[in-house]
């Protein structure tokens, strides 16, 4: 699908950003105003206001409706229980439902109507949805899910809207806090740059786990 845009190209982007005071979400922002081409970022978390919590579906509505019309909504957001296989309940699949799944698909929907013609949408899964480990059904289960409700989506969007999903694999800072090998991660910085990329590409209903040589 073409992308399509009703807004001169000097007239800076509304783009909001939900989970701007995580990991990820600081270093998105910071490439974001880095690279200054997109320089109306508004900033959404528990502790913002308006306020956006993805386990408070009357957050997402209100905070969106207050910032309308944006041109494009980046979550990096949302949590999901890590158990190994003995100690998995049906009770712990219901943070990673609640808050990454539901609050990440309650924000697009929220969204959609305030969306500018040729703006974007995009959300974060993971890698645990196609390289799970020991402990992460719950969390891959999640990712998967938003992998396919993103495809869906992408479907039946019009006026050049776009939907992608960005899937992470594990964040290098993350590892070190871990005690972990930091070797088997990609950088927060790194990890930002697929999300540009998805805001700034024509991509349209992709996963997006790296970007494609040129």
């Amino acid at each position: 699908m073409t992308k399509q845009t009703s807004r001169s190209s000097s007239t800076p982007s509304r783009v909001v950003l939900v989970g701007a005071g995580g990991l990820i979400g600081r270093s998105i922002l910071e490439r974001l105003q880095t690279q200054g081409q997109l320089d109306d970022v508004v900033r959404l978390s528990r502790s913002t206001r308006p306020r956006l919590d993805l386990e408070d579906p009357a957050s997402i509505e209100q905070a969106l409706a207050a910032l309308a019309p944006f041109d494009h909504v980046i979550v990096a957001a949302g949590e999901a229980h890590f158990a190994p296989l003995p100690e998995l309940r049906e009770s712990s699949f219901t943070l990673g439902l609640r808050s990454k799944l539901m609050g990440q698909v309650r924000v697009a929907l929220a969204a959609l109507p305030h969306l500018r013609p040729g703006g974007s949408i995009t959300l974060t899964s993971g890698a645990l949805s196609h390289a799970p480990a020991r402990g992460s059904t719950p969390a891959a289960l999640v990712n998967g899910a938003i992998d396919a409700f993103v495809r869906g989506v992408a479907f039946e969007l019009q006026d050049g809207r776009r939907i992608n999903a960005v899937s992470p694999s594990w964040i290098t800072e993350t590892l070190l806090r871990f005690d972990m090998d930091p070797q088997q991660g990609t950088s927060a910085t790194e990890v930002a740059e697929l999300y540009l990329h998805a805001l700034r590409s024509e991509l349209h209903g992709s996963v997006i786990a790296r970007i494609p040589d040129a």
